[in-house]
């Protein structure tokens, strides 16, 4: 029979390789993500660091509770290889498939909340064209009276001119007056 440590080993071994699965799968559905929701290289940037970082912390668990913290090469390995045969087997499908099954529910979204929104779209739609239109009538009115007014001014003015031009002599009699006086 297997003594009691080599049964550990073997345990502490399936337990590295379904951690290898569990983290391949995870970076999947990341990317996943990625292809549903187009990403820049700042934010797939943050999504890696998270994600290593959640790595390293469950590789450090498993190290901590199953080996006592010891670094055991094997683990890696067994990590490895869970990593391999998931990628092989599994990875491609399930990425293939949840982006199609993601996508089609995020379009299924879509058009569920355009249809319940649309009576506030049309309300929407028809205050701003209520709006658009007494902004306009507004705006012909302004128009209308800036022309009023600019032609009113242009009236005061050539009335002006026209007193000025004739020389009615009020400005020369107040000049003589204001002579005499002194």
């Amino acid at each position: 029979m297997l003594s009691e440590s080599i049964y550990h080993e073997i345990h502490f071994l399936l337990y590295s390789f379904v951690l290898g699965i569990i983290i391949t799968f995870v970076y999947d559905n990341f990317r996943v993500a990625r292809r549903v929701i187009r990403h820049n290289t700042f934010f797939v940037s943050i999504e890696d660091l998270i994600f290593w970082i959640g790595v390293a912390l469950s590789i450090f668990l498993l190290q901590h509770r199953e080996n006592d913290g010891i670094f055991r090469w094997f683990s890696v390995a067994g990590a490895f290889l869970g990593m391999m045969g998931y990628r092989g087997t599994i990875s491609r499908f399930y990425i293939k498939h949840m982006t199609v099954v993601l996508r089609k529910l995020l379009k299924g979204l879509y058009v569920f909340f355009s249809y319940l929104f649309s009576p506030i779209y049309y309300v929407e739609r028809k205050t701003g064209q209520l709006f658009k239109k007494a902004g306009s009538y507004a705006h012909q009115k302004a128009v209308k009276q800036k022309i009023r007014l600019t032609s009113k001014r242009k009236m005061i003015k050539m009335t002006l001119c026209k007193h000025k031009k004739r020389g009615d002599g009020s400005e020369r009699r107040v000049h003589e007056q204001t002579d005499r006086s002194s």
